[in-house]
């Protein structure tokens, strides 16, 4: 084969592309002799100094004060191994894959990764139409 032909072969092939990823890190502390407490909006506007009420918390912030999160805080606990699974199928429905873990002192990492998104185009603005254009004076 000529070098010609063989250049020419490779002008027709398509780049290779390396995927891209984003990554997240999640660490659980793993010392149990202080479990945390459930989330209450009123201990969330004490440690805020009262800046913040506990009704705009519970309404700006309901996945965590909500009344659902609240009627759930106040039921029975689930076993932890409950609650990390529950907590990784979350993270699965929103495309995270675990890669590893490690354990670092009392910290138990957990290393995700997923397909770069693309950040959508932004649109451009609608450019006003001789129609739309208010009447020029005399």
């Amino acid at each position: 084969m000529s070098e010609a032909s063989a250049g020419s072969n490779l002008q027709g092939a398509m780049p290779r592309v390396m995927p891209q990823w984003e990554y997240r890190v999640i660490h659980i502390n793993v010392d149990s002799s202080n479990p945390p407490s459930p989330p209450d909006p009123k201990v969330a506007s004490e440690k805020l100094g009262g800046t913040l009420s506990p009704e705009f918390i519970s309404r700006e912030f309901p996945q965590q004060y909500g009344p659902e999160q609240q009627a759930k805080a106040k039921a029975a606990p689930k076993h932890p191994a409950e609650q990390l699974q529950h907590f990784l199928n979350l993270l699965g429905k929103e495309g995270w894959e675990m890669t590893t873990t490690a354990q670092v002192g009392q910290l138990l990492m957990f290393f995700f990764k997923r397909p770069l998104r693309e950040l959508p185009k932004q649109i451009a603005p609608a450019q006003d139409s001789p129609q739309n254009e208010a009447p020029k004076g005399p």
